[in-house]
């Protein structure tokens, strides 16, 4: 079966050759005995191809085919046309079916309707989707950042009068306000040259507002500064109280004792795990004295559809196997552990995955990581997500236990440039602890300077013809 790629590409050729035998007709190059059937014949395939492009595109979140009514005249209303619900939920119509089709045809593959900025956005994706065969992924993350970083004014104008000045003063607008990162900036750039690049290939624009601008002047407002350890990790204190907070909601009727997102972050702060690897974890997975951590929770689009799946690789691996790596199973994690199956067991509940839900099915990233931000934001945290736990078990645990570098960087999976350059932190309370060993050293000392310690004894310096001399 051909893809949408493949079928629109075959139609464009269709449209070239129509177009090369109008134009030899019209100039008399050609005869017009039979020309006309191949042309009619040419357009009877560029229909069928058209309807299968559309019934492929015109679905439901669900993968299923739209529907398409057909409203036929009555008493009441005389109107006899066609219409259909667009993903937007707004309905078309049409006069008649093949006018419906075209209507459709033009939405999927241009979607030049009103010229707006969304409208234009909304083909320009779709016809990257058809023709590049981009990661899912990519086109996910190509509307989020649409809506993040164009307001409803600015979706809703017509693309034609939008110029480079005034494209530039949103710009800029937007960067002194937010004060983005620079990897933010060059995303909401990202989107802009797709929209008017796409604009201007099809002629919708004269010329490319998006490729006049320049990223230096906006750099200046935005945020270059490296984060502080205080905006990237969780304070012991901190991690206590997230602790206490779960385990207070597993005594309350409203989250119940069988709190598996809790449950799941328990286990993260212990280990520092990914959030994909904790949700693939299997209870064939522990052994007697670790923890092979080996996969991980993946998702991608289907239909329309996120689907989520098991992939036997590591995010460091990235794609190929190397049997991840091991955890120690410390007493505290083989506790937690036992409670989690005691619990499964006495409700009945049946998996292959560590953290699941009752009915046995694992438990989403995405469910997980929105629990984690919630439950941070409501104790008022400025970090809520789960790297941070990765972070915190580094800096706040590893590292004063002297654990060495190149061990840390196996347990949490990645090299040790990486744990050096992105995890290794000074404590969030480093100040008073650095104090209060200052201070323990001056406890019993008396007077403003005490005797030196720890004096390694040199001789005098000899001169250099003493030392000449005992050469010979």
């Amino acid at each position: 079966m051909q893809s949408k790629a493949e079928i629109y590409k075959t139609i464009k050729l269709l449209e070239s050759q129509k177009e090369s035998l109008n134009v030899q007709l019209d100039l008399g190059i050609i005869d017009s005995d039979g020309v006309r059937d191949e042309l009619n014949l040419i357009s009877q395939k560029e229909k069928v191809l058209r309807d299968r492009l559309v019934f492929m595109s015109h679905v439901t979140a669900d993968g299923e085919p739209r529907a398409i009514s057909h409203h036929e005249p009555t008493p009441g209303n005389p109107k006899d046309y066609y219409s259909t619900k667009m993903p937007d939920g707004k309905k078309i119509k049409a006069t008649t079916y093949d006018g419906l089709m075209d209507k459709l045809f033009n939405f999927y593959t241009n979607g030049m309707k009103d010229y707006s900025l969304e409208s234009v956005f909304k083909a320009a994706l779709y016809e990257k989707e058809i023709t590049e065969n981009p990661n899912q992924q990519t086109l996910y993350h190509y509307k989020a950042d649409f809506s993040r970083f164009i307001s409803k004014d600015m979706a809703k104008k017509d693309i034609r009068s939008i110029t480079d000045t005034a494209l530039k003063s949103y710009t800029q607008e937007w960067v002194n306000r937010d004060h983005p990162k620079q990897k933010t900036f060059f995303s909401y750039k990202g989107v802009l040259n797709l929209i008017f690049g796409y604009a201007f290939a099809h002629r919708i624009i004269s010329t490319n507002p998006a490729a006049m601008m320049k990223n230096k002047p906006y750099m200046k407002s935005c945020d270059t500064r490296k984060a502080r350890p205080e905006d990237k990790i969780l304070s012991p204190e901190e991690i206590d109280s997230i602790r206490q907070e779960v385990r207070y909601r597993m005594t309350r009727k409203k989250w119940g004792e069988y709190y598996i997102n809790g449950y799941a972050m328990l286990f993260a702060i212990e280990t520092g795990v990914r959030a994909g690897e904790l949700c693939a974890l299997k209870w064939e997975d522990i052994t007697e004295n670790s923890i092979h951590i080996h996969a991980q929770q993946l998702t991608k689009r289907e239909s329309g559809k996120k689907v989520y799946y098991y992939d036997t690789c590591t995010k460091n691996e990235k794609g190929i196997s190397q049997d991840g790596r091991e955890f120690p199973l410390t007493r505290k994690i083989a506790g937690l552990l036992r409670e989690i199956k005691e619990l499964q067991d006495r409700l009945s509940i049946s998996s292959e995955f560590i953290f699941c839900h009752e009915d046995g099915d694992w438990i989403k990233t995405d469910a997980y990581e929105t629990f984690l931000r919630r439950l941070c934001q409501a104790k008022g945290f400025k970090v809520t997500n789960n790297h941070a736990l990765r972070m915190s078990l580094n800096s706040n645990v590893l590292i004063p236990m002297n654990v060495s570098v190149a061990d840390r960087a196996a347990m949490l999976g990645h090299s040790i440039q990486t744990n050096l350059a992105f995890y290794s932190f000074a404590q969030k309370d480093y100040l008073e602890n650095v104090r209060d060993l200052l201070d323990s050293q001056d406890e019993n000392v008396k007077g403003t300077l005490r005797e030196p310690h720890n004096i390694v004894p040199f001789s005098k310096k000899e001169s250099s013809e003493h030392l000449i001399s005992q050469a010979f």
